[in-house]
């Protein structure tokens, strides 16, 4: 049976929010496209397939919506209205992506839908959230990009910001509403009550971007932007040449230098790169980057691309190809793990598509159904009242008690008959998650943002750490104070991917620290790690052990390569999955080979993928009692966010030339160019009414007249000219005179901002998104928030700045039930580290 079978998931979106329809649809939810007779623009949107049907011609149309079904209603006609009410009465969520108050201007808004179905979830994805100065402003996902602090960081210093390939925006808020719209669904099955998740591209590219966001900026002052494929805090870093192409290289730990050092001097014979002067974590090597990276050239340049791949993983260095996107298709690593997939469509064609960004064990992903047809539900898709609703809740009484919420087992599930009055249904007073229990064996980033955004919706997660193996968080050294060396409590990303948490401190070297964790396990929903294949496994605290302790567990293990395959012990950082995905080399301009974020882009998309794994996983559990293992391969979950641009080079054998910001749908479509030093506008104009809006608002309606310029195909296959005559009005310009100017027409346009300028901006500063939090030694930090949406309750970030094994007596005592004897005894054998 499937994560979520028995859901029905009504899908009213765009571009922006397919992903989010998708990423339900292969958990089992049944997701119903509502679009116009005929079709919606994305069944349309370019780059298109040379064969098959007129309404699969898209190739973001054929990736983005395996599993769905399709229903053609005309909203702007009464009837058609009612019926969506009708399947709205008795569906599980709507995902709309509708401008805010469009919806309830149909008479089809949450507080209406929801009079007679209060446990319904709108799930709602928009430019800038349904609230705020900016609600109703036009956005796209270039502008998204840009506002918040995406573009200023990505691509080379000498060049405009650029986008990735892709629709980043809408990928990485799509998760986040996945993700809401999952915890939501809980907590209305335990409550009768649903809620509005309101989900934001702004908030959600903050959230991504976090690395290079306020928390760092707050600490030492500088602004970072564009640096190349190194990254700012990680000396070496960065693709290297080889004798046959690139690698990309990201030293993180005083180790690995040390084996690097070694294994340059035994290749070329320079002694100096074994200075002391370079040991150490990596801000000591940050003033001699451009010494480093010598160094490191000349060891590269003297082999080739698989020789310093394998040599350098075979010594536990994060050495990646920099792959093009025909080379990752055809990788020999995900051909073993079975990723790619031909995937037949309705027309009779075939498109080879990426497979699962997870793998649940016992749900596994599925793509029983090709893109639907327009309107291949008529006749078939009807209310569930009128065929039976199927419960997802587990066993539950029949009959509803007052408040809407269910009798029998531990009150999870639908409630039968008829939904109570919204009225009757008490207000939430506690987190979404509360009451389930989150261990964490994890390190960086990708493990503990799964934990982070759980610790925000309420559960209590128990972080397992030890001095013996320190995070690389907890060797961070103030930039502005270097002298006092490590402040294990201090780093800015400590708080962003540990904030709200429970710190216990075990030498896992040791059986009885292991046999403590095995019974933290025990008494523990969920397990999140992400160390490199296997660990844990040696550990003795792999799937095997851990569910022999607990039956019912969910445990999510996740690392570069995934649990299985011939790479499945190499080790990577997120800049090197950007390289070894294809993402840095379909992304930026045509003549730079390899562009990388400086916000390890993959680590995101890879934890909210794992989060949303979790929630299905929890929900299988909920309806069935059965536990399950979560496997992420970060290379996949990459590989996915860009399945539209993958399946077409998968199934074609051609790789598209890199655009920088350009776009195969619509121009102008960019960042232009502004007055004063590095200053730029994005501009994405991407219908004809915007076309006609941007000409009168440049005061140049003669472009419009232009035969040149006559539609999107026209200005596409002229956009040399066209950026260039929009170039030139924008470059005397203010940025922020350019935005304001065009989205005072309609036109969607954005600053792209530094994190100085997001820090300040207002619409976040209305819906307060960052949040101030109470920290442990520093009085208070100011964290990047929660982008997943919820409002009934919103998530909200705990305190920040434990030491390592700050809970310790909380935990051994209060969970396990050992005596403070035992703990001392425990202590006193090095099995429990003492606490900081």
């Amino acid at each position: 049976m499937d994560a979520l079978a028995g859901r029905r998931i009504l899908e009213l979106a765009d571009a922006t929010g397919a992903y989010c329809g998708k990423l339900l649809a292969d958990l089992g939810a049944e997701v119903i496209r509502i679009e116009p007779p005929g079709g919606d623009a994305t069944r349309r949107l370019p780059p298109v397939r040379e064969e098959g049907a007129a309404d699969l011609a898209s190739w973001f149309f054929v990736a983005m919506n395996g599993n769905k079904r399709s229903l053609a209603l005309d909203l702007a006609r009464g009837d058609d209205r009612r019926r969506f009410a009708a399947l709205a009465a008795d569906a599980d969520a709507i995902v709309e992506t509708w401008r805010p108050g469009a919806l309830d201007a149909a008479g089809l808004g949450f507080e209406a839908l929801r009079a007679g179905h209060p446990r319904l979830v709108m799930t709602s994805i928009t430019p800038f959230g349904q609230t705020g100065p900016w609600r109703e402003a036009p956005g796209s996902d270039l502008v998204a990009a840009a506002l918040g602090g995406a573009l200023h960081v990505t691509g080379e210093a000498d060049d405009p910001p650029v986008r990735l390939a892709g629709r980043q925006a809408g990928v990485t808020a799509s998760l986040a509403a996945a993700a809401g719209t999952l915890i939501a669904l809980r907590q209305a099955d335990r409550t009768g009550r649903g809620q509005r998740v309101d989900v934001s591209l702004l908030e959600a590219v903050v959230s991504a971007t976090h690395i290079c966001g306020i928390g760092k900026w707050r600490d030492d002052g500088i602004v970072p932007r564009r640096n190349g494929t190194g990254l700012f805090a990680s000396v070496p870093s960065g693709a290297y040449p080889c004798r046959d192409g690139l690698v990309y290289l990201m030293v993180n730990r005083p180790r690995h230098w040390q084996v690097l050092a070694a294994w340059i001097h035994e290749v070329t014979g320079i002694e100096s790169v074994r200075d002391p002067l370079f040991e150490g974590p990596s801000s000591r090597r940050i003033p001699y980057r451009d010494l480093v990276d010598t160094y490191v050239s000349e060891l590269t340049t003297r082999l080739t691309v698989e020789e310093v791949y394998h040599e350098g993983q075979r010594r536990h260095l994060a050495f990646t190809p920099v792959r093009s996107a025909d080379a990752v298709v055809r990788d020999a690593h995900l051909a073993a793990r079975g990723f790619f997939v031909p995937a037949a469509q309705a027309d009779g064609t075939t498109v080879i598509v990426a497979g699962p960004p997870y793998r649940l064990a016992a749900t596994p992903w599925r793509l029983e159904r090709a893109a639907p047809r327009v309107d291949e539900g008529a006749g078939v898709i009807a209310p569930r009242s009128a065929r039976g609703r199927v419960d997802v809740g587990g066993a539950l009484a029949a009959a509803s008690v007052p408040g809407g919420q269910a009798q029998g087992g531990d009150g999870v599930g639908a409630v039968a008959g008829d939904p109570a009055p919204a009225a009757r249904v008490p207000a939430v007073t506690a987190g979404p998650l509360a009451g389930v229990r989150v261990l964490e064996l994890t390190v960086a980033m990708a493990g503990p943002w799964v934990g982070r955004f759980m610790a925000a919706c309420g559960a209590e997660v128990v972080r397992v750490e030890s001095r013996r193996h320190l995070d690389v968080v907890r060797l961070y050294v103030p930039p502005r104070a270097p002298g006092r060396g490590v402040d294990p409590t201090g780093s800015p990303w400590f708080t962003d991917w540990n904030a709200g948490k429970r710190f216990v401190a075990l030498d896992l070297e040791k059986p009885e620290a292991v046999a403590l964790a095995r019974r933290l396990a025990a008494r523990s929903d969920v397990v999140v790690e992400n160390n490199s294949a296997g660990v844990v496994d040696k550990l003795g605290l792999g799937w095997e052990d851990l569910r022999a302790v607990k039956p019912d567990l969910v445990m999510l293990g996740t690392s570069g390569y995934g649990d299985r395959g011939p790479q499945r012990s190499y080790v990577t950082w997120g800049p090197n999955i950007e390289a070894l995905s294809g993402l840095a080399t379909l992304s930026g301009f045509a003549e730079r080979p390899c562009t990388i974020t400086q916000y390890a882009y993959p680590d995101v998309v890879s934890a909210l993928h794992g989060l949303v794994a979790v929630l299905a996983a929890l929900a299988h559990r909920d309806r069935t009692g059965a536990g399950q293992y979560v496997n992420v391969a970060q290379l996949e979950a990459t590989i996915a966010a860009i399945g539209d641009v993958v399946a077409a080079v998968a199934t074609t054998g051609r790789t598209p030339e890199r655009s920088g910001n350009r776009a195969a749908h619509a121009a102008p479509h960019g960042c232009y160019r502004c007055r004063g030093d590095d200053r730029w506008c994005a501009i994405a104009v991407e219908s004809e009414e915007a076309w006609r809006r941007f000409c009168a608002a440049v005061g140049r309606v003669e472009w419009g007249d232009d035969a040149r310029f006559a539609d999107a195909a026209a200005r596409v296959a002229n956009v040399e000219a066209l950026d260039a005559l929009v170039d030139g009005w924008t470059r005397t310009r203010d940025a922020d005179d350019v935005m304001e100017t065009l989205r005072a027409a309609g036109v969607a346009a954005g600053v792209v901002r530094t994190i100085a300028e997001v820090a300040a901006d207002p619409q976040l500063a209305a819906r307060g998104f960052f949040e101030t939090v109470g920290h442990l030694t520093r009085g208070e930090v100011v964290a990047t928030g929660v982008p997943l949406g919820l409002t009934d309750p919103p998530a909200r970030t705990g305190v920040a700045g434990q030491g390592i094994g700050r809970d310790n007596e909380y935990v051994f005592g209060e969970i396990l039930g050992m005596s403070a004897e035992e703990i001392a005894a425990a202590c006193a054998r090095g099995a429990i580290e003492a606490a900081d």
